[in-house]
């Protein structure tokens, strides 16, 4: 056992509200040691499957849809005008389906959020949108450019006449300014600037642009005018608007209604991070994992619009003599809506979206003689906190935490109690110049991590250094397992 500070211990007090259960170990009828974790990798492996099928489909899709464009405009002509309006064509095609991939990333697709992750899809979109974006602008200047050649009018005057004339044009402009909106907004610059609230809604905007741009690209001209085609272009529409509807409308309200959830107990960890106990009919069945995070909604004043993740550190567990459970979330104020959750009564209505995550006990290697090294800063302890619990008893586990103050050692008593499972804690409290995430250091805590699962729950600035530390120390990068809030 390392122990760093070991005042830290005193950090935390006892935080289980009666007659709310007490988070345990796992139970001894799961104890299999190997078995189990190979059985938590194969099932990590049949989501990393399932993942890759769905994105050769994209793939697959796509080559046809530009093949489409292609059949749609060759031969080109020889004048400059025939060579715009292909251009055109090609730069419509591509772009669009790329709007359409763009909606797929954030559509919280289950089977890309468990295998991929939020983070990643999120920052797949941000990569991918500007060169969509920019594709179907593309378009709009050639298109306009190649009529102007072929009626031998001005720029401008075909712009305005197409706008004006032109059946469905006018729409898809418009559809165009949202999207470039969304684009403009989430330049970093700008983004930095806007209340997360005002970013939120301009980008709400963005699917009513995609649907307004929609009926032009079947009646107007293109590869999509009729037959088959037609249908398959009309079907992604269809499947992609059908998915976001399905996924981030529908079952989110259904679950919500289904499980009744209401905020039993608002507990103070430390003085800026508050557990949320809340009640619901089997929440066992949300299917939440260790790891993962919820987007959370609150009926409450400044917490209705917007909803915000906030992570699992203790997964639901029965409430006896009913057909209750109850699940904690752990919250830190780093803004107004995180602040305001520690003020919320008890037998408030609570809305949630997910689980959502992958930095599950499913990506563990389930390698013989493997262990499992958790690092947590801040608030990411919520989910160390319950990775831990669900791998202790199957595997060696080093839990490493790093708060400011012994004060800002939020659950670190009951980290303490995992001990008795066999669990090595490492309480650090200071700052991140006295105890930095570098090799030495990681190695003076844990050993080389050649054959070890490395998980890091906190700020982005403790990923990156528990990243390369990790890999300095042996340990492969895919068995390196860091996942960020990004919205």
């Amino acid at each position: 056992m390392t122990a760093i500070n070991r005042t830290a211990t005193l950090a935390a007090t006892p935080t289980t509200p009666p007659p709310v259960p007490t988070p345990a170990a796992p139970p001894a009828a799961v104890r299999r040691g190997g078995s189990r974790l190979e059985a938590l990798a194969a099932t990590g492996a049949r989501q990393d499957r399932a993942a890759t099928a769905v994105l050769a489909v994209v793939g697959v899709v796509g080559g046809a849809v530009v093949g489409l464009a292609l059949q749609a405009v060759w031969p080109v002509g020889t004048s400059a005008a025939d060579l715009a309006y292909a251009v055109s064509v090609l730069a419509a095609t591509v772009g669009t389906y790329g709007v359409l991939i763009l909606l797929v990333l954030i559509a919280r697709l289950p089977v890309l959020e468990r295998a991929i992750g939020q983070d990643r899809l999120v920052i797949a979109h941000r990569r991918i949108a500007p060169w969509a974006t920019g594709l179907v602008g593309l378009h709009v200047l050639l298109v306009v450019a190649a009529y102007a050649g072929f009626t031998g009018t001005g720029f401008w005057a075909q712009l305005w006449s197409q706008l004006t004339t032109t059946p469905w044009i006018l729409p898809a402009a418009a559809g165009l300014v949202a999207m470039v909106a969304a684009a403009v907004t989430s330049w970093r610059r700008l983004r930095g600037r806007l209340r997360h609230e005002t970013w939120w809604t301009i980008h709400l905007y963005t699917y009513l642009g995609v649907a307004l741009a929609f009926a032009h690209q079947v009646t107007v001209g293109g590869p999509f005018l009729g037959g088959w085609a037609r249908a398959l272009w009309v079907g992604l529409y269809v499947a992609v608007f059908g998915a976001i509807a399905w996924f981030r409308v529908a079952v989110p309200l259904w679950r919500s209604w289904r499980h009744d959830l209401r905020v039993v107990r608002v507990v103070r960890e430390t003085p800026d991070v508050v557990s949320l106990w809340i009640r619901g009919r089997h929440l066992e069945r949300l299917g939440i994992r260790a790891g993962q995070f919820l987007n959370w909604r609150f009926a409450h004043p400044g917490l209705r619009y917007e909803a915000h993740p906030y992570s699992v550190s203790g997964l639901p567990r029965p409430v006896p003599g009913t057909r209750d459970s109850v699940v904690r979330i752990t919250v830190k104020a780093l803004g107004d809506s995180s602040a305001a959750v520690a003020g919320l009564p008890p037998g408030t209505r609570a809305f949630v979206e997910g689980p959502y995550g992958a930095v599950t006990p499913e990506r563990v290697s389930g390698r013989p003689g493997g262990r499992v090294v958790l690092v947590a800063g801040g608030v990411g302890i919520a989910q160390v906190r319950a990775l831990a619990e669900e791998f202790a008893g199957h595997v060696p586990v080093d839990v490493i935490f790093r708060a400011s103050t012994a004060a800002d050692l939020a659950l670190a008593a009951e980290l303490e109690a995992m001990r008795a499972a066999g669990v090595r804690v490492h309480l650090l409290a200071g700052s991140r110049h006295l105890y930095p995430m570098t090799p030495d250091h990681l190695r003076a805590l844990v050993g080389t991590l050649e054959h070890a699962d490395v998980y890091a729950c906190g700020p982005p600035s403790l990923h990156e250094a528990v990243t390369r530390s990790a890999r300095a120390l042996g340990a492969r990068p895919d068995r390196i397992h860091v996942e960020e809030f990004t919205l």
